[in-house]
């Protein structure tokens, strides 16, 4: 079972629907679970709207006995620098850790990075990327992020994840996947894709 991780420090950059149209993505080929771990318990309201799309809703505390019986797991972690996030580094396969193209949530992830460098020390084979997510069409702005980011020395994905409605409404509709966005389908597949090819 490969075990991927969501985490950033900050609230509002879309943890918890990237985790779950990855979940959605995966789930069409391979068996997925969530783990939930964020104390809002807002993927734990979705179980049975989960449930129809063939992915699983699991504890923590189930981690090990769920080795066998599915191919992915996907952490969602709570929308603040935990104690525990280098618990689930520890033996995750791979962290993803999205931000909103914006100054104040790069200037955050620095923490989360941070940690993710100190696991990466004790686990070399451990590999992690930023996404750019919730990015607003038509914007020069975003280049400009992207050229901060490089000060961090940390690997950024090539996807890009825009701010679309079809999004917002995913963790009630099943997933992009159940809408005729195509773009937004897309998005999520190449992101997908590169996850997949690190982790390899």
């Amino acid at each position: 079972m490969k075990i991927i991780t969501v985490a950033h420090q900050k609230g509002g950059v879309g943890k918890t629907t990237l985790s779950l149209n990855l979940a959605y993505c995966f789930s069409q080929g391979a068996k997925v679970a969530i783990i939930d771990i964020d104390p809002q318990g807002s993927i734990s309201g979705l179980k049975d709207i989960l449930a129809k799309q063939g992915i699983d809703l699991i504890q923590p505390q189930d981690m090990e006995q769920a080795k066998s019986k599915y191919d992915i797991a996907i952490i969602d972690t709570p929308p603040y620098l935990t104690t525990a996030l280098p618990e689930f580094f520890s033996y995750s396969d791979y962290v993803l850790v999205p931000t909103k193209a914006s100054i104040l949530d790069i200037m955050a992830i620095r923490a989360t990075i941070g940690l993710l460098k100190q696991a990466q020390q004790q686990r070399p084979q451990l590999k992690s990327a930023i996404v750019l997510n919730m990015v607003k069409s038509r914007t020069s702005l975003t280049d400009d992020i992207k050229e901060v980011l490089t000060q961090y020395k940390f690997p950024i994905l090539e996807s890009m994840v825009s701010d679309r409605v079809s999004y917002t409404r995913s963790p009630i509709s099943g997933g992009v996947f159940e809408t005729e966005d195509e773009k937004a389908k897309d998005e999520i597949i190449h992101l997908a894709k590169e996850i997949i090819t690190m982790m390899k």
